[in-house]
């Protein structure tokens, strides 16, 4: 049996506009880094032997070193780390900042490519990201119309994760490898996402056929990409996304936030979540609620509805004295502007349309007289 943690989707980067005193840099930088290394803390004190992330280091596609190497500091120790890149993890030259963090471990530990990583008597079978650019570089492929490309890498994910499945269970492991599970980086059909990833991602990409990976004979599938924790249901093995660890925006305000630890063995996969201690998103609603601090104390919070002769930036002030981490929106309640009673019906004739326009005008009969006539040769 191998205990394995899983993790996903850090998109460690500078969030909002709050500067950390102690350290100088942006706040919601340093929440994310004192997560990963709660984190990495947290698999090592639950005896994982190794801490798998798979995929989407930062924001940047590529990131400065300063910020790798903050990330590199709070993945640092026990137990080992196994990393695979995803689609927010950018190549120049073949190199990205998984290979750059994995540049002092052996070559299994980290995968720009897909191959197998060896954890006790479990293999894990390793897929990165793929995308059109991918395809285009395979022969043949470089003129394939994006709608054909999403259906072939759809393919070729499936195609590349039960070759990799059959060398996990190659007979240079007889005897001493009892299991398999796969990693990726792509949407599995039957998932979800937040809504604000939805309108990031859009409807066009690759989407592949999770019972299919599940059928190859897997102990076990953990995938990254898509921000929100969940298993699908009713396949032939557990499939599920650990989710990303902090929450992005208010998108994923109501959303838990965690890691996988796993239990693998023959035909086993009995995982827990565990939630970290991800910062919280609060939205207020100004017609409904004042009283607050409870609620706001050390969140990201965000005020709808306020109404329009309210100052702004008296709520700010109000909400940060009551403990508020910081205040990322205010958001004024639209003015309703009432429709005028009154005015000309499309039903009314064009002479009594007359009348009515001029009603009450000093000169009214010589108006209304002049407007009969002038529409009597229009129309003669």
């Amino acid at each position: 049996m191998s205990r394995i943690a899983f993790t996903a989707d850090l998109h460690i980067d500078t969030y909002g506009q709050r500067i950390d005193p102690a350290t100088g840099l942006n706040a919601r930088l340093v929440d994310y880094l004192n997560t990963l290394n709660w984190l990495a803390n947290a698999a090592q004190e639950e005896r994982c032997s190794a801490l798998v992330v798979a995929g989407d280091f930062t924001e940047r596609r590529h990131p400065a070193p300063w910020l790798v190497g903050k990330v590199a500091d709070a993945l640092n120790g026990p137990p080992d780390k196994i990393l695979l890149r995803g689609n927010h993890d950018g190549e120049i030259a073949g190199h990205s900042i998984v290979t750059v963090l994995g540049g002092g471990h052996p070559a299994d530990h980290y995968f720009a490519r897909p191959g197998i990583a060896r954890v006790g008597n479990t293999i894990l079978c390793m897929l990165p990201y793929l995308d059109r650019h991918w395809l285009r570089a395979q022969p043949g492929m470089e003129h394939v119309p994006d709608d054909e490309a999403f259906g072939i890498l759809s393919e070729q994910v499936v195609m590349i994760a039960g070759g990799l499945y059959a060398r996990a269970k190659g007979n240079q492991w007889v005897g001493t490898v009892d299991s398999a599970v796969l990693v990726l980086h792509q949407t599995l059909a039957g998932a979800q996402m937040s809504e604000t990833q939805q309108a990031f991602l859009g409807d066009r990409g690759t989407v592949v056929d999770a019972s299919r990976l599940a059928a190859i004979g897997f102990e076990g599938i953990v995938a990254g990409h898509l921000h929100r924790h969940q298993m699908l249901e009713g396949l032939a093995c557990p499939v599920l996304y650990p989710g990303s660890i902090e929450r992005v925006d208010f998108g994923e305000e109501h959303e838990t936030k965690g890691f996988v630890i796993a239990d693998v063995g023959p035909g086993r996969f009995d995982w827990r979540f565990v939630e970290t201690p991800a910062r919280r998103f609060v939205t207020v609603d100004a017609m409904s609620a004042r009283s607050i601090a409870a609620e706001i104390s050390g969140a990201i919070v965000r005020v709808l509805n306020v109404p329009p002769a309210e100052d702004p930036a008296e709520w700010r002030h109000s909400l940060e004295a009551e403990g508020a981490f910081e205040v990322a929106e205010i958001r004024r309640r639209p003015v309703v502007v009432p429709e005028l009673a009154g005015g000309l019906s499309e039903a009314m004739s064009p002479s009594d349309a007359l009348e009515a326009f001029f009603r009450g005008d000093d000169d009214e009969p010589a108006l209304v007289e002049e407007g009969r006539r002038l529409l009597a040769e229009a129309t003669a």
